[in-house]
Formats: structure tokens, sequence, C-alpha cells
């Protein structure tokens, strides 16, 4: 009897311990599934390129410690989260990436300060605040705890060199770049604001964009739905140290089918949110242009077609609250978008409606040639000489972004072209460039620029700098899943090659630029085929009496529009096959 107890009680034990061991055998499993994806996305240049790759292997590695907390591979998944949002910021150069990583090392110090990674966090975390972040004050934080805690660890001597190093900005407020440093100073130090929110609809295709009053941090965030409360998808984006200027409603219907709302409201001081509450969606981007400074937030899907978007609701925020929306996250609104079949197009094949952009506008005068040509008033009158040809030839709707001197932002231009379906979108330019003798002809589509001259003409275009033209092309492969580039780059072809051989039948010396490639803002999120052309030199002067002339705008007009014609059919034949 007293060997069958300890039998018993000898099951008993192995029983109980059976879930932990079959977890531990999961956790282990999990772990080595996520170090396989990460080691496949390190050794293959291409996938490193999406931002979607490092993000599943990102989560996989958080879900690791979120289902496992108390799994021995538990900090090793923290480690390698941190080391492969590091590798994500190498890519993307977003700052919300290198602060995930932080946040990565923080957790794995904090959680598991008995392991021996916990000094590497420190210190790692620490190197990224002081080095990318240029948080000093952070940094020195990070690095003391290691000297504090870890004084046997292999990173320490490092950690100990940088709270020598940065031991003036031991206290936050001694460094005025820090987070802390920037909250105590509040709007005292600055004037950022969310000054305007505006949203353009298409039928798969939703564009958002935050106007700021000049450059801020910001990070966006989804949020999954929860059908068990009632929550839609939720996508936010966070902007440090920033307030809401009063003129900005607390809340917009849209109603599309792809997004509900749009919520703007200060959870806590300094930090302005901006929610968007969707219906559906499949995937969405945000990135930030300037001149004027803004965030843009695109949010693609399948609906059912609603072209016409609700007629946004202006409410003004609740009387007494700090906050306009009280807590922005809160329950979603549940009222059903009224949904619009649009009927099938009765246009099978060829070219339904084409938008012509004539680029600049307004405030913004483009480039001006010797005698004070502007480009602004070249480009609107070839746009408008195109759009009538492109109705004569083609009998399609033509479309321009702007008949009159009007600014219009790079975002809307294209937005424009998605919100009413458009076939193709063709933007009409004047190149410039510091050597007076340059002319020619060169005509563009969206993609990296493959040469210093085709990046100068995209930063000119853009209203940027080189340097930002570059970083914009660390994440153009984000910003390019609908771009048409093989379409666009034929239908670039095609126009090069016509106006060339047209313009030379009238006029000497047409220089043949060729077609080029680059990162164009006012091309980026275009749904449909789409290119830039460069009509002319207005730097020069002979070329820009040429761009003033009726007649060269006529010629250019009638090249262009003979190439568009030329390119519907050889994409009736190619559909035909």
């Amino acid at each position: 009897m007293k060997i069958s107890r300890y039998i018993l009680g000898a099951f008993l034990i192995l029983m109980h311990l059976l879930p932990t061991c079959a977890a531990a055998d999961a956790g282990e499993q999990a772990f080595s599934n996520a170090k396989a994806a990460y080691r496949q996305l390190q050794n293959s240049s291409k996938s490193k390129l999406y931002r979607e790759n490092w993000s599943r292997v990102i989560h996989g590695f958080d879900g690791i410690v979120k289902s496992y907390p108390h799994h021995r591979r538990a900090d090793d998944a923290l480690y390698l989260g941190g080391k492969a949002s590091e590798g994500l910021y190498t890519i993307s150069r977003r700052k919300a990436d290198a602060r995930q990583a932080v946040d990565f090392y923080d957790r794995l110090a904090r959680g598991y300060s008995e392991g021996n990674l916990a000094d590497d966090a420190c210190y790692l975390a620490g190197s990224i605040l002081e080095r990318q972040l240029q948080d000093r004050s952070g940094a020195y934080q990070r690095y003391k705890l290691a000297v504090d805690n870890h004084g046997q660890g292999d990173m320490t001597p490092l950690c100990r060199d940088g709270v020598k190093r940065l031991k003036a900005f031991a206290s936050s407020h001694s460094d005025p770049d820090s987070p802390a440093a920037v909250s105590s100073a509040g709007a005292r130090r600055t004037n950022l604001k969310v000054h305007k929110i505006r949203y353009w609809s298409s039928p798969d295709y939703t564009r958002v964009v935050i106007e700021t009053s000049r450059p801020g941090k910001f990070t966006s965030h989804l949020l999954q739905a929860d059908p068990r409360e009632g929550q839609p998808p939720r996508l936010y984006v966070d902007i440090e140290g920033c307030s809401v200027a009063k003129q900005v409603p607390a809340a917009q219907k849209v109603g599309d089918g792809l997004l509900r709302d749009i919520r703007v409201g200060m959870p806590k001081k300094n930090l302005s949110r901006v929610v968007l509450d969707l219906e559906t969606y499949d995937d969405y981007k945000v990135f930030s242009l300037e001149n004027p400074q803004r965030i843009v937030i695109d949010v693609s899907g399948q609906r059912q077609a609603s072209l016409k978007a609700a007629k946004p609701e202006l409410h003004a925020p609740p009387s007494g609250s700090s906050d306009a929306i009280a807590t922005v996250l809160e329950r979603a609104p549940l009222e059903k978008p009224l949904k619009v079949t649009l009927p099938a197009s009765a246009v099978s094949g060829g070219l339904r409606r084409i938008v012509v952009d004539a680029g600049h506008g307004g405030k913004d005068p483009g480039a001006i040639g010797p005698s004070g040509v502007m480009e602004k008033d070249v480009t609107l009158a070839m746009a408008k000489r195109l759009a009538r040809r492109l109705k004569k030839d083609l009998g399609c709707q033509v479309l321009l972004t702007r008949d009159k001197d009007v600014f219009l932002p790079l975002e809307e231009r294209t937005a424009i072209a998605n919100r009413v379906g458009a076939d193709l979108f063709i933007s009409i330019h004047a190149n410039a460039s510091k050597n007076r003798s340059a002319q020619g002809v060169e005509t563009y589509y969206l993609n990296f620029s493959k040469n210093d001259k085709a990046a100068a003409v995209a930063a000119r275009e853009n209203g940027t700098s080189l340097k930002e033209v570059s970083d914009l092309e660390l994440i153009l492969f984000d910003l390019m899943a609908n771009a048409k580039i093989n379409e666009s780059s034929r239908l670039a072809a095609e126009i090069q090659k016509n106006l060339v051989d047209g313009l030379s039948r009238h006029y000497s010396h047409v220089k043949n630029h060729g077609v080029r490639q680059g990162p164009f803002y006012v091309l980026l999120g275009a749904n449909m085929p789409s290119v830039l052309v460069e009509t002319a030199f207005i730097s020069n002067k002979t070329e820009e009496a040429r761009l003033r002339s009726s007649k060269y705008q006529d010629h250019a007009a009638h090249a262009i529009a003979r190439a568009v014609h030329t390119y519907s059919q050889d994409s009736k034949t190619i559909a035909n096959k």
C-alpha cells in the first residue's frame, strides 16, 4: 500500500507538470519559428525592403513574450524583437521604428533583469537614444541602469563610458532635446499644431491628410477589430508636442465604405491624436510631406462602390473638456455607412477618363525663366490645350486638377485622379537647370531615381532637398503598392518618343533626355498609370520663349495626345491576347 501511495503521488506530480512541459515545448517551437523567419528575412535583400516582412517578424517575437512570459526564451525573443526593429529602422529611417527597438530593450531590462541579456539591452537602448533619437538624458538613464544593477555584465564597461560621457545630461532638464524637457517647455517652445484635416474617397482607397504648422515626431498604430465589444478596426496617429487648433472639428463623419469617421483630440498634454474609425481595410500607408507640412494616411481595401463620400459633419468639442473627444479610443460610432453601388462601366477596354495635372500654381510659381516666365503659367496653358486635344482625338472624359492659377498640394492631385477613377494621370511640367544651356525633353514615372540628375529633378518638383529624396527612396517600396509601374513606364516611353519626334519637325535642337524614373510626390498613391512630363527647359532662354508660344504648346499637346492614343490601342491589343 505504501508503494502504491508513492506511485500515486508521483503520477499526480507528473500530471501536474505535463501542461507546463507542453507549454514549454510550444514556446520553444514558437521561438524557433520566429527565429527562422528572422534569419530568412536577413538573408533576402529584396524582402528587407518591405515593411510588412519586418512587421511580421517583430510581431512574432512580441507574441512569444505575451503568450509565454515565463518561458526561458522570452528574454531572447525581446532581444531579437529589438534587433529586428533596429533592422527595420536602417531601411525606413522612421524614428518610430527606433523607438520600438528601445521599447523591446526596456522591457527586457525591466522584466528579465536577472538574465544575462539585461546589460546588453541597457546598452543597446542607450545607444539608440543617444545616436538615433538624440535623447541624451534617456541614454544616460539606460547606461546608468546597467552600471548600478549589472556590474559584471560584458556590456557594462561600455555603459560606464556612456555614463561618464553623458553625466552632464543626468537631469532631463539640462537636455533641451529630451522628451521630458520638451514636455516641460510645452507650447512655449513650439507652436506645433494640427490646423486642418482633409480627406478624399475613391472606390477602393481613402486618403486623409493632417496639416500641421511645422514638422514634428509622429507614430502610427493599428488596433484590430473587437467584435465582442462592437469595436471596428482603428488606425490612429500620435503627434508629439502638438496641440489642436480651435477650428479643427472634434469629429468628421466620412461613411464612404472604408472609413467611418475621423476623430481628433488630446489624450494628454502636448500629445495630439487623430483616430480613423475604419469600416474595413486591406492595407494602409502613413508618410509625411513638406511645404506645407502634412501627414498623409492612405487606407485601401475592397468595398461596395461608393464613389461619393458622405458630406463631412462638423462637431464642436464638448465644452469644458480638455480632451475634445474625451478618450479618443473609446467605443466607435455604430452607424453603418450608406452603400451606393455604382453601375459597371458601359465602356469595355480603351480609356474612359484621363486626369491632366498642370504643375505648380498659386503661391507655388515653379521654376522661373530668364525673362520672368513662370512654370505655373505655361503648364496651365499647355494642360488646357492637352485636355481639349485628348477629348477631340480620343472621345474620352478629361479632367484638369486645376483650371486656374490656384495652389494645389501635391497629394491632392493624385487623390483627385483616384477619386474619379481615372485611367491615366499626366502631370505637365517645365524643367530647369543651373546650366542655362541645358535643353530638351524628358518623361518620368514613379520609381527609384537611377542617377543624381533624376534625383535633382525630383527634389525640385517635390520642393525638398536631395537628402529628403534619398530618405523617401528608403521607404518607397511601401508607397508604390498600386503604382502601376510597368504601365507607367510604357506610357512614359510612348510620350517621350512622340514628343521628341513631333517637336523635332518644327524646332531644331530638341534634345532627347529619354525616359527616367524618380520618387515624385505628385505621383505617389496614384492607382492608375501616371507620368510626369518635362516639356522643355524654362531656364534656357530659347526654350523659355518656346514654352510661352501657343504654337509650341499646341505641338506638345498634339504629340502627347498622339502618344496616349497609341498607348490605348496597344493596351487593347494586349488585353485581347
